[in-house]
């Protein structure tokens, strides 16, 4: 499967850690957790088919299941790599979440950041929940520079991931609009999501965690966040005054939860 693993760190004797970006995004999204993150250890950052600078295979299967198992070849193809922890967000929480089930002998922990597929009932709509900001990034790449600074726009693209939309530096912006413009793989992966919901089994040995912030727009609690549908043995959290994008909401406190998760002492 054509995914793309980018390595942060030297030291191969440091524990692997994977990140799995969300729909339209790309590996870009783990910017700022990476300098306290590959302090601990050597991080591997995916880009998923058609996503950042990953081809995009037509004849590939693009369902969650498919995805994890994709991503655990390439990590021993690539990178030699057989045993890693796992954290992913949105759609890349629920490929995370995958991994633990697809491969359990070779998942450490898992942390699951605002993971999609837990939902209540299984959506029928045919366009993503974040069509929306497609759309505009499609458009605004034009004029990255005009957008960030007009409130209205930025506000549009960003207030319903992160409450600190206002704050969002111009090099997340930039990055996060090529990626979801640029992002071939969005309709391909979008598809063999939908109509599904995470129903496998993630052993109990497999350290878990799920997060949510306490106002998600894009995951409501009442549409997306069944617990019954998760793991039994998750540990399941709520961030206080948190949106979806929890790594750009709270970067400090997505490093903790991986690191506790992966049961790493400070």
């Amino acid at each position: 499967m054509a995914i793309t693993a980018h390595r942060h760190g030297d030291d191969l004797h440091k524990p692997a850690l994977v990140l799995v970006h969300g729909l339209g995004s790309a590996a870009t999204i783990w910017k700022s957790l990476l300098s306290q993150l590959s302090q601990h250890f050597t991080v591997y950052a995916v880009d998923l088919p058609g996503h950042g600078v990953a081809p995009l295979n037509q004849d590939e299967k693009y369902d969650p299941i498919s995805l994890a198992k994709g991503i655990v070849e390439e990590m021993e193809r690539a990178h030699g790599v057989k045993q890693m922890h796992v954290a992913g967000n949105s759609l890349g929480g629920w490929i995370a979440l995958e991994m633990g089930a697809v491969a359990p002998d070779r998942i450490q922990s898992i942390t699951a950041l605002a993971p999609a597929g837990l939902w209540h009932e299984v959506p029928e709509r045919r366009l993503p929940p974040s069509i929306d900001a497609r759309i505009l990034a499609k458009i605004s790449r034009y004029f990255m520079p005009l957008a960030y600074r007009l409130p209205p726009l930025k506000a549009l693209g960003y207030k319903k991931i992160t409450h600190l939309w206002r704050e969002l530096s111009y090099e997340s912006c930039r990055d996060s609009v090529l990626a979801m413009a640029h992002s071939r793989g969005y309709t391909p992966i979008w598809n063999g999501a939908r109509g599904r919901k995470f129903e496998s089994e993630v052993p109990a040995h497999i350290n878990t965690s799920i997060v949510f912030g306490d106002y998600d727009l894009m995951l409501p609690e009442d549409v997306a966040q069944e617990k019954t549908v998760a793991p039994a043995h998750s540990n399941w959290v709520v961030v206080d005054n948190c949106a979806h994008v929890i790594m750009w909401n709270y970067p400090e406190l997505t490093v903790d939860f991986i690191r506790r998760t992966a049961q790493l002492s400070r």
